[in-house]
């Protein structure tokens, strides 16, 4: 079992548990509220940025303003349709564990409590931060990550207006799973037309992705 205590302020912290994460005992400190580009109003009251490490170890966190601890995003849930879609979204991380880090977020895990009477869980990531300048071929590294979790049979469904893309680094990860879907992708393989002939497959996503950031070659 793995656990995790999150430390809002002097007199609020939680102490949630995972059975999918190891052994590891992670602390975190409460930083701020995170506001990403375009999050609905309803949203940013549950993104938070912590300081994080794992208990008892060098980089664990003394307080919020310990800068030799690392920097992570928790999503958190009280309800229970958040919960829901907070664990749609683990699941997703789950399916997408080799290509974290590289298209998308590395997940920490996911963490549940319930404390009196209160549910509540948590998706702990990656904090992802980079300046434009830091990027090579951004277009292509778009069309990268999106093929990527493509391949790995799921649609993220929600990149059009490229909210959910994050430039850290010389990376481009994908954020944000709520609202994806289990994918088995035609585009570019030949598959059978409507009208019984062999024609190449197209996948919606890819396509306006390819319209807005130019053909990606894989």
């Amino acid at each position: 079992m793995s656990t995790l205590e999150l430390i809002v302020d002097a007199h609020k912290s939680y102490k949630l548990w995972s059975w999918t994460n190891g052994s590891i005992h992670y602390v975190a400190h409460y930083i701020r509220r995170l506001h990403p580009k375009n999050t609905p109003a309803d949203a940013r009251e549950n993104i938070w940025t912590v300081r994080i490490g794992e208990r008892g170890s060098e980089r664990a966190p003394r307080s919020n303003r310990d800068e030799n601890a690392d920097v992570g995003v928790v999503k958190v849930a009280f309800t229970r349709e958040a919960a829901a879609a907070l664990e749609r979204e683990a699941h997703c991380y789950a399916q997408l564990k080799d290509v974290q880090g590289v298209a998308v977020p590395r997940c920490l895990g996911h963490f549940h409590s319930k404390t009196k009477g209160v549910e509540m869980s948590c998706l702990v990531l990656e904090y992802c931060v980079g300046a434009p300048e830091q990027m090579y071929e951004p277009h292509r590294k778009i069309m990268a990550a999106a093929y990527a979790i493509h391949e790995r049979n799921l649609m993220h469904g929600d990149l059009i207006d490229g909210r959910h893309f994050v430039k850290s680094g010389r990376r481009m990860l994908i954020v944000d799973f709520t609202a994806a879907v289990p994918h088995q992708c035609p585009h570019n393989r030949g598959i059978r037309g409507p009208d019984g002939r062999r024609c190449l497959g197209v996948c919606p996503e890819l396509s306006a992705l390819a319209r807005i950031y130019g053909v990606y070659n894989p």
